[in-house]
């Protein structure tokens, strides 16, 4: 039998509603009583006030699943230093699925329409992770602990507080100053609610343990929202703090970070607002130098990273702790030499040049961008692992649009050995394209110079290459460019947790001068 109630709100399947009789009966029967406090029978001083409550529904089945409450606190002697204190409790069926979260911003949204309080706060026991992570995500922020405030299990527990005011909801009648566009993505000024709201659906992946410590450095966070600019919806955000190396303003470095609502990840979102903060703080500021760093095993923020330019430095051995673990933390840099902003006015020697494509010595900043270019879909797992081989001595040229000297990409090659003399040799070589440069045919013509020119300045007679089974466009590139596929290279490379195959091909001089 369905019970009729009073629906006070309603979204993301969970409901308020009027609470019955017959659910408080349910409520109280089917609670655990994970966290109630200890029972005492004298009488509490302070219990003069009226709690308010509301149960919390299933939208699909009708059925309480638990319920809300409120009370009012008091700061002060006028109504301006009024807060409500809010509450939660869910069957245990109802943990784990968002249902906390929502039925908290729903109350939140509930209180702050219908009467004239600016604050609204809640506690939450220190070990009760999973009632802070709801109270994050409904837009709460954490603002201390307060130290024995309960009594439980027979002795006093701490009590973590949280908060959220009226200031921190969206203002409709607020603008936003867009300071950073491009591909499909915008910098733009954070407005009221943007930081609680988006906290509210970020994950806790790689969220760091809690810690009530006072921290020994204060570093002052800078943030712009990144937006959607089809929507101009805020879908994560950008930050970054001064760090030191030495005592001089040229001593000094930014170190950035990003944060992404889970459906803005994967798309190429990532890169594009790491690269455009880039851009924007060398642009506004005199410092050099920026950095950033992520978990090791996170490995899409390390190719966000590799993406926008950066280059990894090395590991930051337990930098933080997660899990109950010192965790490592992979560190890369971008310097303000590394980026040209107008790669077309740079002078670059030209080696060789047909059919609209240039190679040339690269110029400023073309290797960064030929590392951006080349951490793509195909690019391998991250392992800092020493090395079993030596790194090898790579060259590279430019490939430059013969037209308008834009920057297309690079090409590179390295010496691999077959028996220890020159006659045993051979050059490996390698391409990685703009995206805007793919699909025009840059990349067979590209590589086609590059073998003519090894062959005709170098004595080596063969040349080969090999490239992901995947990536039937290079492997189109190639067979253009007069290489012969020769086989399978079994499990050569690690991309996305997975041994991945390699087609091989090569090129014997015999092959161009018959």
């Amino acid at each position: 039998m369905t019970v009729a109630r009073q629906i006070v709100a309603e979204r993301d399947g969970v409901a308020l509603a009027e609470l019955t009789d017959a659910d408080r009966a349910v409520l109280d029967q089917r609670n655990d009583g994970a966290w109630d406090v200890d029972p005492d029978d004298r009488p509490a001083p302070h219990f003069t006030f009226e709690v308010y409550r509301l149960a919390i529904v299933d939208a699909e089945t009708h059925a309480a699943i638990g319920s809300v409450n409120w009370h009012a606190v008091g700061y002060g002697r006028t109504a301006a230093c009024t807060a409500w204190n809010v509450g939660i409790g869910l069957l245990p069926a109802a943990r784990g699925r968002g249902a906390g979260p929502a039925a908290l911003r729903l109350l939140v949204e509930h209180l702050f329409a219908t009467t004239e309080v600016d604050r609204i706060e809640a506690s939450a026991d220190v070990e009760n992770v999973a009632s802070q992570k709801a109270l994050r995500k409904a837009g709460m922020r954490r603002e201390g602990v307060l130290r024995g405030a309960q009594f439980r299990g027979g002795t006093r527990r701490d009590m973590v507080g949280f908060a959220i005011l009226r200031s921190d909801l969206p203002d409709p009648d607020a603008t936003r100053e867009i300071v950073a566009t491009g591909e499909g993505v915008a910098l733009g000024t954070l407005m009221p609610g943007d930081e609680p709201t988006l906290r509210a659906r970020y994950g806790s992946d790689f969220d760091i343990d809690p810690d009530d410590r006072p921290l020994r450095h204060h570093p002052g966070v800078e943030r712009l929202a990144v937006l959607d600019r089809a929507t101009e919806e805020p879908i994560g955000t950008v930050s970054w703090h001064a760090v030191g190396y030495g005592p001089t303003a040229g001593c000094e470095a930014w170190n950035i970070g990003l944060a992404l609502v889970p459906e803005a990840r994967g798309r190429g979102v990532g890169a594009t607002a790491t690269r455009l903060v880039a851009e924007y703080l060398f642009a506004a500021t005199d410092i050099d130098r920026l950095e950033a760093s992520t978990d090791r095993e996170n490995v899409p923020a390390q190719r966000v990273l590799a993406k926008a330019g950066f280059r990894p430095e090395g590991l930051v051995r337990g930098g933080q702790p997660r899990g109950g673990r010192r965790r490592d933390l992979v560190s890369y840099s971008l310097l303000r030499t590394d980026v040209v902003e107008d790669a077309t006015a740079v002078e670059r020697h030209v080696v060789v040049e047909r059919d609209g494509v240039v190679l040339a010595e690269p110029g400023p900043g073309d290797r960064e961008a030929f590392y951006v270019a080349a951490a793509g879909d195909f690019q391998v797992d991250q392992d800092d692992r020493p090395r079993v081989a030596g790194p090898a001595r790579t060259s590279l040229f430019s490939v430059l649009d013969a037209e308008t000297g834009n920057l297309l990409g690079g090409v590179s090659w390295h010496a691999v050995d077959y028996g220890g003399t020159v006659a045993c040799s051979a050059w490996n070589i390698g391409i990685g394209l703009l995206p805007e440069a793919r699909g025009r045919g840059i990349g067979t013509i590209a590589q086609r110079l590059l073998v003519e020119h090894l062959l005709a300045t170098s004595e080596l007679d063969r040349i080969e290459a090999s490239t992901d089974v995947e990536n039937l466009a290079e492997q189109r590139a190639l067979e253009k460019a007069g290489f012969r596929r020769e086989g399978v290279l079994r499990g050569a490379q690690l991309r996305g947790g997975v041994r991945r195959d390699l087609v091989h091909y090569g090129l014997v001089r015999s092959d161009v001068e018959a």
